[in-house]
């Protein structure tokens, strides 16, 4: 008998943790939600008098401009939302929505909404794979595929900030987290739900947490939940925030106020107790400045102290700690050292031979790592470029110098700087308007008057990044280095190329043979969707691959490299437009 009520043990435990794998399980599985991408751009909004349309990539028109407004979730996907009907009154309108054929499509929902979104990753306004419909007066989530995502059940659904995919929902007044899955992640036991704006480069917004808050006799207390749905602080926090710069999942670093005053948190642990007025984070040294009793001091992340809180202010100047205390400034280094120097800053540039300094008069000289001084010339700016060259300014003009103080680049630029996140520099004089280009061993690369320079990304039709410089009678492409570029290299689908053969602008094809001509007086590549812009007599018209006119040259646009879409020239990001009504800040 013992023996058998063993076995019957033994089954019933196996059964428990089987059931709790399963949930286990099943909670991870509802957790993991893929972001999808927008690979390829079918559909386009259109707009015409103040209404707007969708066309396809081939420049047809899907929907006819006549709607006050048309959202389309995923432009991959034929799924057009539009809306008429708007009472400024009730602030409510009528939505309707269609397939490419125009046949309507969620006839069985109302009031279809796309979702919109704010996110620092994506260009798209709308979340992608989910919709939102109503019934009844309460609110679900659907899919593209018309799949319920969760029963309408709430009185509210939004988008959370930088949180693609997680939705605040609200219901009797409480506030809760789903998931594009409907996986409830924080129960409706909440006045309000923020993101913690954390965001990392690997695995972007999915580990953001959240800030929440509770209604007390006593006002708000805010605590933290995690992504997985896990409470890390209770709701007992007059403020909250995360230190979002702290790059960790595991460990969580929370300034937190009780009472007025502020600690500092990993995780629920301690580190800095409730005393201070005010806490602060310097992410380039990964130290903390405190305020108590109107005094400054610094600590580490793990609340040593590197200077007490004596100081009437504390200032960063790149490795150096400028402490101010009765008018007088000590200096010291991120280890509390005191250090005797008369420049109140130092800052060590990517060069581990270099660093550059200001004195208390704000003038900047250049020092190796023995405190030699390299370059001094009463300098009001340098700023170091990749190998041996400084920026440098005086009296309003910029050039450059190399790293034993001679000028390489005159002293005459408005402006010099390193374009974007390529090895060129970019050196503007602004009477003349005039970009010059340079690399890093600061060769001229390029010289365009009157021109303007744009970077672009590679894509699936343009495998490689790329740059133009464009003015109104002439463009050029380079790579990051500022090696020139040919049109074939940068468009390997394209059949022909827009190429300036002795002041006339043709079409060739990759041997360089001409196979379009005409009296143009400007052309643009090919792009993606096969049209180019032809300009003739100061009109911009289009042309496809087969050399056959789709729109004469009508457009009077002021944008040197306009580019179209069948008949219509784009506007901004996926708007176009058929009538020439613009401003040159519109292209």
């Amino acid at each position: 008998m013992k023996g058998k009520l063993k076995w019957i043990i033994l089954i019933v435990a196996i059964i428990i943790i089987a059931v709790i794998g399963a949930i286990i399980i099943a909670n991870e599985l509802g957790l993991q939600y893929e972001i999808e991408e927008i690979k390829e751009y079918n559909y386009f909004l259109l707009t015409k008098d103040s209404k707007y349309g969708v066309i396809d990539k081939s420049g047809n028109i899907i929907i006819e401009p006549k709607y006050i407004a048309i959202q389309i979730p995923n432009p991959s996907k034929p799924i057009f939302i539009c809306i008429s009907n708007y009472d400024q009154k009730t602030e409510t309108y009528e939505t309707e929505v269609f397939n490419e054929k125009g046949e309507e499509i969620f006839t069985d929902y109302q009031n279809v909404q796309a979702i919109t979104i704010d996110t620092n990753i994506e260009s798209n306004p709308y979340e992608k794979s989910v919709l939102l419909y109503k019934k009844d007066g309460k609110y679900g989530l659907i899919t593209l595929e018309e799949k319920v995502v969760t029963k309408p059940i709430y009185d509210e659904v939004s988008s959370i900030n930088y949180k693609e995919g997680t939705f605040l929902v609200k219901k009797d007044g409480k506030a809760g987290v789903i998931n594009m899955k409907g996986k409830v992640i924080i129960k409706n036991e909440y006045e309000t739900i923020t993101s913690d704006n954390y965001y990392n480069e690997t695995t972007k917004n999915k580990t953001t947490g959240f800030i929440v808050s509770k209604k007390t006799e006593n006002g708000f207390r805010y605590g933290y939940i995690n992504y997985r749905g896990r409470t890390i602080l209770k709701t007992e926090y007059t403020e909250l925030k995360r230190v979002t710069q702290i790059p960790s999942e595991k460990d969580i670093y929370f300034i937190a106020f009780k009472d007025g005053q502020a600690g500092l948190l990993k995780n629920k642990k301690i580190i800095l107790n409730h005393e201070y007025q005010e806490i602060s984070y310097y992410a380039v040294k990964d130290i903390f400045i405190t305020t108590r009793n109107g005094k400054q001091g610094v600590v580490t992340r793990n609340g040593e102290t590197i200077l007490h809180s004596e100081y009437d202010s504390i200032l960063f100047g790149g490795i150096y700690l400028n402490a101010i205390k009765d008018n007088e400034t000590y200096v010291f280094d991120t280890q509390g050292n005191k250090i005797e120097t008369k420049n109140v800053s130092l800052t060590q540039t990517d060069s581990p031979n270099y660093y550059i300094a200001i004195d208390e008069n704000d003038i900047y000289t250049v020092i190796n790592a023995n405190g030699d001084i390299l370059i001094d010339d009463n300098y009001t700016y340098i700023g170091y470029l990749p190998g041996n060259y400084f920026i440098v300014s005086k009296d309003g003009k910029n050039g450059i110098v190399d790293h034993t103080g001679k000028i390489v680049l005159e002293m005459k630029y408005t402006s010099i700087f390193r374009f974007n996140d390529t090895n060129l520099v970019q050196a503007e004089i602004a009477n003349t308007k005039t970009i010059e280009l340079y690399n890093l061993k600061i060769q001229q690369v390029a010289k365009m008057d009157g021109a303007v320079i744009r970077q672009y990304e590679s894509s699936t039709e343009n495998p490689n990044r790329y740059i133009m410089l464009a003015s109104e009678n002439n463009f050029l492409y380079y790579d990051e280095n500022g090696n020139n570029l040919d049109a074939k290299d940068i468009f390997p689908n394209n059949t022909l190329f827009a190429k300036n053969i002795d002041g006339k602008w043709v079409f060739v094809d990759k041997e360089g043979n001409t196979k379009l001509q005409g009296n143009y007086e400007m052309i643009t590549d090919f792009n993606e969707y096969g049209f180019a812009g032809i300009k003739v007599s100061g009109k911009w018209g289009v042309i496809n691959q087969n050399g056959e006119t789709v729109q004469e040259p009508t457009y009077e646009l002021d944008w040197y490299q306009p580019s179209f879409l069948g008949k219509y020239y784009l506007v901004n990001t996926n708007i176009l437009h058929t009538e020439a009504r613009y401003s040159s800040d519109e292209i």
